[in-house]
């Protein structure tokens, strides 16, 4: 029985090597085609007027708050008012992030991680590329994503 259960786990054990992936097709962050990729697509969905939602997730209390309707107009404003001197090529994050916001379109789903006052990125729910770097300091206040996330948590 020893014999058969040793056998058994030697087969077990070669099988599951040889299943290992080669290609990392599924797992793949390339280069963007541009450092706005993202942040272009979404202004594609918004010049369509494709509806769409939001939800603002806070990483400290792992709660989600539901954007009102009459707060949706923040996504464009954000999204028209950044230059192409606010996207980055890269950046190191000292902390994890404090807020997502969840975008939610009928055919796509991207997220917003909102770091500080001054950095967030941009990157769909299962991207190709590497995610958009945005500098936030040159917006003005009232579409700064850091300060709508505060006000949406104190709101509700």
């Amino acid at each position: 029985m020893k014999y058969i259960k040793l056998l058994f786990f030697i087969f077990i054990s070669i099988f599951l090597q040889s299943c290992s992936f080669d290609s990392a097709r599924y797992i793949n962050f390339e280069e963007s085609p541009s450092s706005n990729y993202y942040a272009e697509k979404i202004k594609e969905h918004l010049s369509n007027d494709s509806n769409y939602t939001l939800d603002v997730f806070d990483t400290n209390l792992y709660k989600y708050f539901k954007v009102d309707d009459e707060d949706l107009d923040v996504l464009k404003n954000f999204v028209n008012n950044l230059s192409d001197e606010d996207f980055l090529d890269e950046f190191t994050f000292e902390n994890k992030e404090k807020f997502r916001v969840i975008i939610n379109f009928s055919d796509e789903k991207y997220i917003i991680k909102v770091y500080d006052k001054d950095t967030c990125t941009i990157t769909p729910w299962d991207g190709n590329y590497s995610e958009d770097i945005v500098d936030m300091s040159n917006l003005p206040t009232h579409f700064n994503l850091y300060d709508f996330c505060n006000y949406v948590q104190h709101k509700k």
